[in-house]
């Protein structure tokens, strides 16, 4: 099971500072989207440039041309990719063609907002036809704006582990707390964690306490 950091700062200085500090108890470090957003794909390029052994993602939450996007990324040092499952499949189809294209470039399917539109039905419906277009992983995420109303991801991974065989990973409101819960989850293969670590007083020890945690599973 692999620990991600996510880099979710809007300016690229605090955000490589932070990166620099965690990258050895971390397995994937994410370049956000609001930085993505501010400075561009400048952030992947500095992580890759900065990390080259370490895996980097591109969390470009990517809803339309999934070709473009995801050659923009691979290009600017990204080994994984974010595309948004509530978009048109069309876009997902486009992105992992695009992967196969790129060694090591893996393509994330993001199903945020899909359960709230069309229900739990719905929902495997649509994760079955993401299974057959290829994505690599499965994104259970809870969004900080659902965080702010309580909301969290644990009882939502436990149910869709059962609707897939596809790699998971899980995001929102985990910490060292927390991520005990995630534990037994069988295909849950990588755990994001962004303010548990970034905010924390010490983000470099609230990583490798989370590691140690995610190793004892």
């Amino acid at each position: 099971m692999q620990l991600q950091v996510a880099l979710d700062q809007v300016d690229l200085k605090p955000a490589l500072k932070i990166a620099q500090k965690v990258h050895t108890h971390v397995d994937i470090i994410e370049a956000g989207t609001p930085l993505i957003k501010s400075v561009g794909l400048q952030s992947v390029r500095a992580l890759k440039k900065r990390f080259p052994k370490k895996l980097i993602d591109a969390d470009m939450k990517a809803a339309d041309v999934g070709d473009l996007e995801t050659m923009i990324a691979a290009r600017a040092g990204a080994n994984i990719v974010h595309i948004m499952g509530i978009t048109p499949l069309e876009t997902i189809e486009e992105a992992v063609k695009q992967a196969k294209k790129h060694p090591n470039l893996k393509i994330t399917v993001d199903i945020c907002g899909i359960k709230e539109l069309i229900g739990l039905k719905g929902l495997k419906s649509r994760i079955k036809k993401i299974e057959k277009l290829g994505a690599h992983y499965l994104e259970v995420h809870t969004t900080i704006s659902q965080q702010r109303r309580g909301l969290k991801p644990f009882s939502d991974v436990r149910s869709i582990a059962k609707m897939t065989k596809l790699p998971l990973a899980v995001a929102g409101g985990i910490n060292e707390k927390t991520v005990k819960n995630l534990k037994n989850i069988p295909n849950l293969e990588i755990i994001i964690v962004g303010n548990g670590i970034t905010g924390a007083l010490d983000p470099a020890k609230a990583a490798q306490k989370i590691k140690q945690i995610i190793n004892s599973f």
